[in-house]
């Protein structure tokens, strides 16, 4: 699937166009969302921009990119409520599906279905970029809570307990 394919993909929902112009904004008409449109947060050194969130209710997708610099490892967890799309746009890595590792570069593609255990890790040397996408949407509030604004802001402090929480209130759970 090439880029333009993908863009369909994600524009088309029950036959009708459904984009948002700013990540907050509810999705009311087509529109074209640029690369540098959404709400930028970071996790870590790497930056996680949330390009569509509807509000208020759930809608059928959320997606965000993100930046994965080399060495990072994301841990193993699953989604409790949301199926997962992952497009890999550059870089090479490796995913947990399950119990099965597999070998990612620019043009894989994951389906992650809700309650499905996976992780993954960039095994380059330069970023790993994908994009992911969450139907039903809603997970990508997790960016905002434990990412920072500004690649300058000290990270979050949270006890275990709001941690815990805070995971509960989003259906996400690692494997201990």
């Amino acid at each position: 699937m090439n880029r333009r394919e993908a863009l369909a993909a994600l524009l088309t929902v029950s036959g009708s166009m459904y984009t948002q112009r700013q990540a907050h904004e509810a999705p009311k008409e087509p529109a074209a969302i640029g690369a540098a449109d959404g709400e930028l947060v970071y996790i870590g050194r790497d930056p996680v921009r949330i390009k569509l969130s509807p509000t208020g209710t759930r809608g059928p997708f959320g997606m965000i990119t993100q930046d994965v610099s080399p060495g990072t490892t994301i841990p193993i967890h699953l989604h409790e409520t949301e199926d997962e799309l992952i497009f890999i746009q550059a870089g090479e890595g490796e995913a947990t599906l399950g119990e099965e590792t597999v070998k990612l570069a620019a043009g894989s593609t994951l389906f992650v279905p809700r309650g499905t255990w996976h992780g993954g890790r960039n095994t380059g040397t330069g970023l790993l970029k994908w994009i992911a996408i969450y139907t039903p949407s809603g997970f990508e509030g997790y960016f905002r809570e434990i990412g920072r604004r500004s690649i300058d802001e000290p990270p979050q402090s949270a006890t275990p307990e709001e941690r815990e929480a805070r995971d509960r209130r989003y259906g996400i759970r690692y494997r201990r």
